[in-house]
């Protein structure tokens, strides 16, 4: 796990690890890269299954065909390294 959130002390502070930045004192680990990567991709895949539903509404060829391409768009997104 690579922490990149942090979190002071019982605070609602909370900070981005940037690179070569290592937090002090007083900071703890809130959540790191693969819990984040995760919920992410959970997110993602979450509006995928809308477009799917839409899909399945729709009447007509070209808007199922729009709405397909919409959840495979959504799904082509969790592996992309930046967004």
């Amino acid at each position: 796990m690579n922490p990149i959130l942090y979190r002071y002390k019982d605070t609602e502070s909370v900070i981005k690890v940037m690179d070569g930045y290592t937090p002090g004192d007083g900071w703890s680990p809130l959540y790191g890269s693969d819990e984040v990567k995760a919920a992410t991709d959970a997110a993602l895949e979450r509006a995928a299954g809308v477009c799917q539903q839409i899909s399945a509404l729709q009447l007509r060829e070209e808007c199922t065909r729009t709405a397909d391409e919409c959840a495979d768009a959504i799904r082509a997104l969790k592996d992309a390294d930046k967004c």
